[in-house]
């Protein structure tokens, strides 16, 4: 059984020489065979082996006893133990979430904690029986490649040792070893969780239809990982090579495969924290070919328009209140930091300088910071020609929902510095420029 929790590590990268581990330590069967096992590897890989209990105060006495258990087998196997209390079910209600799910996020905030504290990964008891429950979840909800590989080994600093073993084979280590464990009452409970009716009505006809159910099950959900971690690499070539100003070539991704633009406008939303559904993936690949905006998750949009893709954020606008332009002056807005720095002695005006600072000499007392306003002109360098602000972003291609927003320098309706522009004649540094205010901005996450 440790030969195949060894393949497991090796395969997944899940344990360096010299890791400290944090065991998730329920008391149950599937978590005392982790935290046994992982000792029994403590001197190969030179692993300092900590647990964690979380009492969820969902099962009365039998929490409590689960609770003393944990804390008699960490000072009979020398662990270091650390526990917590919660109401749970208190705080459920007060979220308007499941016990389950408020069970489940504060077990994970108290092991990030943890894991940060210690600088230390932390290791869950989850087996492949548990992914096996999970795909069929996640089927009979409405999923994608993605949910069918069910619980991945390795998520971050979490890691999942015992993902190649099944039930059957936690109960052969336990009885082999000796080992006591608590039993959940509620895992028996269909009516508790919907995942119990899978283990209890839903597998066993499977495993009656074929023996070999774990078995087909471990090397497809293999073939099911290298498949989305293909395709993960295809997206991600994608998002580099349509990647253009505030978003995506659209274009580019209609010249993609079905599934690989799937996969792309999938990996698109997440790296803006983004959750998206079936649904949401058909609307956005829709959008590519006619236009428009899509509705998404998490107070965010898809758009695309002038032939570019971009997911934004739709929450109600923050409003800026002007300010004197000054060196040294700093303010945060629309999720981005801005400064105003003084540089002396410029000896070469490269474009980046010339597009971010202003000659202080041209900044008079009646110069401020603000948005755009109605009227505002801007005279591009060296064009010789004033045009209005609005009709330039416009020409520029600055997306919509960025034109009203962004941040402008002017003396009255005349800019000298235009956000995602850059600076204006009436501002420009040149030879003769004795000192200068550069502009700063912090990375804007939401189109970067």
């Amino acid at each position: 059984m440790i030969d195949i929790v060894r393949s497991t590590v090796s395969h997944n990268g899940l344990l360096e020489k010299g890791d400290s581990v944090i065991v998730a330590l329920s008391g149950g069967a599937d978590s005392v065979t982790l935290l046994h096992i992982l000792l029994a590897l403590k001197d190969e890989f030179s692993l300092t082996v900590y647990a964690a209990h979380l009492n969820h105060n969902l099962r009365g006495e039998e929490s409590y006893r689960d609770e003393n258990f944990v804390t008699e087998l960490c000072r009979d196997w020398g662990v270091e133990l650390f526990k917590k209390s919660e109401n749970v079910s208190k705080r459920a209600k007060e979220l308007g979430i499941s016990d389950e799910l408020c069970g489940r996020n504060l077990r994970y905030e108290f092991f990030a904690e943890l894991s940060e504290k210690l600088c230390a990964k932390v290791a869950t008891a989850h087996t492949l029986s548990d992914c096996e429950e999970t795909m069929l979840y996640n089927i009979s909800r409405g999923t994608s490649l993605h949910g069918l590989c069910s619980i991945p080994a390795k998520r971050g600093n979490i890691i999942r040792p015992l993902i190649d073993l099944n039930r059957k084979d936690i109960e052969e280590y336990i009885s082999a070893h000796g080992l006591d464990y608590v039993e959940d009452s509620t895992n028996a409970m269909e009516e508790i969780c919907k995942r119990n009716k899978i283990r209890h009505s839903v597998l066993p006809p499977l495993k009656e239809i074929n023996e070999g159910f774990d078995e087909n099950f471990r090397r497809l959900r293999r073939q099911l990982i290298s498949v989305d971690r293909y395709m993960q690499k295809q997206g991600e070539a994608v998002i580099k090579a349509a990647k253009v100003n505030f978003g995506l070539d659209a274009e580019i991704l209609l010249r993609c495969d079905e599934a690989v633009l799937r996969e792309t406008l999938y990996l698109y939303a997440k790296s803006f924290g983004v959750s998206v559904e079936e649904v949401h993936i058909e609307l956005m690949e829709k959008i590519l070919g006619t236009g428009g905006a899509v509705n998404l998750t998490d107070g965010y949009s898809a758009l695309c328009s002038q032939g570019v893709f971009r997911i934004v954020k739709t929450e109600n606008q923050e409003e800026f209140i002007p300010r004197p332009l000054t060196a040294g002056l700093s303010v945060e807005y629309s999720g981005k930091r801005y400064s105003f720095k003084e540089i002396k002695y410029i000896e070469n005006i490269n474009k980046k300088l010339a597009d971010s600072a202003l000659d202080r000499d041209k900044i008079s007392s009646e110069v401020i910071l603000r948005t755009r306003r109605e009227g505002d002109t801007f005279s591009p360098r060296g064009r010789n020609i004033t045009k209005p602000l609005r009709k330039l972003q416009s020409e520029l291609r600055i997306p919509s929902e960025l034109r009203s927003k962004s941040l402008v320098i002017a003396e009255g309706s005349k800019v000298l510095w235009a956000e995602y522009i850059g600076t204006s004649f009436y501002g420009a540094v040149d030879k003769n420029t004795k000192s200068a205010i550069c502009i700063e901005i912090g990375e804007d996450e939401e189109y970067a």
